[in-house]
């Protein structure tokens, strides 16, 4: 926080009656004393010190750049309030480029104001709240909204964000390249914000350029990569979180059968029940065989990351790692959530 100078108290005269009259000279010492002051914590603000916040440092520092050369995500003419047009701008270090990013969230830094997806599809800012359109999960070098199934792209000549298919993230126009590193930070909280957190991970690896599906598939699996593999998936970021299964199937951790996992400690919550879902909570769907997904973002909508056996992963042949906010199924094979499962110290 930067200092503020106060003007000193002043009185009816210089000196009391019980004082000799200050001179003209030594009022001059004392004028010259004070503006020496001002001058020198001037100089020292505008030497870029980070110890009181002050904005020069923070500007450039947490911006976030578009893969468009010189373009960066702007509030739109610094309109910082609830409805307020994101867009790519030209990168100028003022504080409307200042962001602070989550595995969760963007954020205006020094606000409670997040990135949302709009009903409409138009991306603005909004009062922080979890809300679905206000999810954002790190895809390769993108920013994917689970709500929607899309990512967060920029035009080449700037203007307004949109959302767009996920299909061209190795493009510039959905590449974000924050200045900070706060898109992994260390787990920590309660059970189930930590249980969310490697949830992320665990997407944050399986989406990234390059990444190794059948290596990460092997370690959820614990060593059979070719089984459905929901459940696998739980019960590995269970135990990453510092949270092991205890009766699992396999080497007293690993829970491969979706049906079982409600019989690993969990306080079940019926949906309907009037229970609002929170993060590291699994919901169980009524899919023929079962099926579970970890909820990253709770709330009535909760956003979900899992394993999906149904969609085929062209470089392994198995299933696909999913990210949406679905509720309800109606595909060929239809299934809905049944229950929500809470961590607690059984778990």
């Amino acid at each position: 926080m930067p200092y503020v100078i106060t003007k000193p108290v002043m009185h009816s005269g210089l000196y009391s009656h019980n004082q000799a009259p200050v001179s003209r000279h030594h009022r001059k010492r004392w004028m010259f004393f004070l503006l020496a002051i001002v001058l020198a914590g001037a100089a020292y603000f505008n030497l870029g010190s980070t110890n009181f916040g002050i904005a020069h440092a923070d500007t450039t520092r947490n911006a976030i750049r578009s893969g468009l050369s010189g373009l960066c995500m702007d509030v739109y003419h610094s309109g910082i309030k609830s409805g307020t047009v994101i867009d790519a701008s030209s990168c100028n270090g003022s504080a409307a480029q200042n962001w602070t990013t989550t595995d969760t969230s963007i954020q205006q830094q020094h606000t409670n104001y997040c990135v949302a997806a709009n009903a409409d599809g138009s991306i603005i800012l909004n009062t922080c709240s979890s809300v679905p359109g206000q999810v954002w999960l790190r895809e390769q070098q993108g920013y994917f909204n689970p709500n929607t199934t899309k990512c967060l792209s920029a035009s080449g000549n700037g203007g307004q964000l949109r959302l767009a298919s996920c299909s061209n993230l190795s493009g510039a126009s959905e590449t974000w390249l924050p200045d900070s590193n706060a898109q992994a930070p260390a787990c920590n909280g309660s059970q189930g914000q930590m249980v969310a957190c490697e949830a992320i991970k665990q997407w944050q690896a399986w989406q990234a350029p390059g990444s190794n599906h059948e290596a990460l598939l092997t370690t959820y699996t614990d060593g059979t990569p070719y089984e459905e593999w929901c459940a696998d998936f739980v019960s590995y970021v269970y135990q990453q979180a510092g949270y092991p299964f205890t009766n699992g199937s396999a080497d007293g951790w690993d829970e491969n059968d979706a049906n079982s996992v409600q019989y690993m400690g969990f306080t079940i919550h019926a949906a309907g029940s009037g229970y609002v879902p929170q993060a590291g909570d699994v919901a169980f769907f009524d899919y023929p065989g079962g099926h579970v997904e970890i909820v990253v973002s709770g709330g009535s909508t909760p956003s979900f990351i899992y394993g999906d056996s149904a969609e085929t992963d062209p470089t392994t042949g198995n299933g696909q790692m999913k990210s949406n906010t679905v509720l309800e199924d109606d595909s060929s094979t239809p299934g809905q959530v049944e229950y929500y499962m809470t961590p607690n110290a059984n778990t």
